[in-house]
């Protein structure tokens, strides 16, 4: 435990500090699909294809309407000094699989949906978009951009070519999320979106980052002013992508995972909120986490509220992260009903301990870096 708050505060020395305090929720993978049911679910369970271990797995799938509803009225009963709800930064991916179409052009061809498609398969969702509207407009959640599919679908379509079996009958069921193996010299994570080993796979994934943030702008009627990486897997390159289309600030972990060419290693790089990149771009890092879901053992109000301290401790903006799998329920949920009493739980604490707290999104914190220092 000593180590944990070494650790904590040795993340909140570096870069400008701000004499306010700040608190910022980010949640990400809004609008991916992941795990579609139960019964797919517990399918391969059985056949060893997903693991009863992996949290993802067994809780993170499309949001319902019940989901948005939940978190939206338990947001909407809390408020900071200036009159503002708690906003969750909810980073969204903007499109998945048309399985229909690649079904159809023989897997020769990769095809997507806009999630706000996938909504309306998808029963108890066909209003979910609604309800972020109006999560948007009451200031409960502020939408940027993850990628346009949570997945790298070059390797993907490349593994389903060579008719790899598992990742077929995957597939067949509308699903991709499988965790197996892959044979390959990268890492091994279908979901490393911005992963690449060649010139044709960066120049495919270069091409889905700029849809992907037409398609954002589309849906939202705004540009996304951040983005996140996900697996925090991305390199100088891609920073340069989203560069060239207006995208100034990433957030992220701590570390940043560099994808080494011709190896299965990844190169690590710390970060701090306010870093530069050499593009010019500016980090944001996470330097509290709340993610019950990924260990029911840990006190994560606790841990949580610790983490705050310490930030506010070194004149520091909370940042905050908090997948959406803590608050989906379609897949169990008991699970997110005691998550959602334990976000409660932490705000409320949040504005007991520290009544001066302003909750704000990310892309408000942004502005205050572009300024003079305190």
């Amino acid at each position: 435990m000593m180590f944990e708050r070494l650790k904590k505060n040795f993340i909140n020395i570096p870069g400008k500090r701000i004499k306010r305090k700040l608190l910022v929720f980010e949640s990400d993978d809004w609008g991916s699909i992941r795990t579609p049911n139960v019964n797919i679910r517990d399918l391969f369970l059985r056949k060893k294809l997903l693991s009863d271990t992996d949290p993802f797995a067994m809780y993170d799938t499309i949001e319902s309407e019940d989901d948005v509803l939940n978190l939206l009225n338990i947001l909407g009963r809390y408020r900071d000094k200036n009159g503002n709800h708690p906003i969750i930064t909810t980073n969204f991916v903007v499109a998945n699989p048309n399985y229909s179409k690649i079904r159809d052009s023989d897997f020769s061809e990769y095809h997507y949906e806009y999630f706000t498609e996938t909504y309306k398969r998808y029963q108890g969702s066909s209003s979910t978009f609604d309800l972020i509207c109006k999560g948007i407009n009451s200031k409960c959640l502020y939408p940027q951009f993850h990628a346009r599919e949570h997945m790298n679908f070059v390797l993907w379509m490349e593994l389903l070519r060579k008719n790899n079996k598992d990742f077929i009958e995957a597939f067949n069921h509308d699903f991709f999320s499988i965790n197996y193996p892959v044979a390959t010299n990268r890492r091994e994570n279908l979901m490393a979106t911005y992963d690449y080993d060649s010139k044709e796979a960066f120049e495919q994934i270069k091409d889905s980052i700029e849809d992907g943030l037409r398609i954002f702008e589309e849906i939202f009627k705004k540009p996304s002013e951040t983005t996140i990486a996900p697996c925090y897997v991305w390199d100088h390159e891609i920073e340069k992508v989203f560069y060239k289309n207006g995208v100034r600030f990433m957030q992220g972990s701590r570390f940043q995972q560099i994808p080494k060419p011709n190896s299965s290693q990844f190169r690590r790089r710390f970060h701090y909120s306010g870093q530069k990149s050499e593009t010019g771009q500016t980090y944001f890092m996470r330097n509290g986490l709340f993610e019950p879901s990924l260990d029911h053992r840990i006190d994560w109000v606790d841990k949580c509220l610790e983490s705050i301290g310490i930030a506010f401790k070194w004149n520091k903006p909370a940042i905050i992260g908090t997948h959406r799998l803590n608050y989906m329920g379609s897949l169990d949920k008991e699970n997110r009903d005691t998550n959602l009493k334990k976000l409660e739980n932490l705000i409320k604490q949040i504005l007991e301990y520290w009544p001066e707290v302003e909750f704000v999104s990310t892309a408000e914190l942004t502005k205050l870096y572009v300024q003079p220092e305190e």
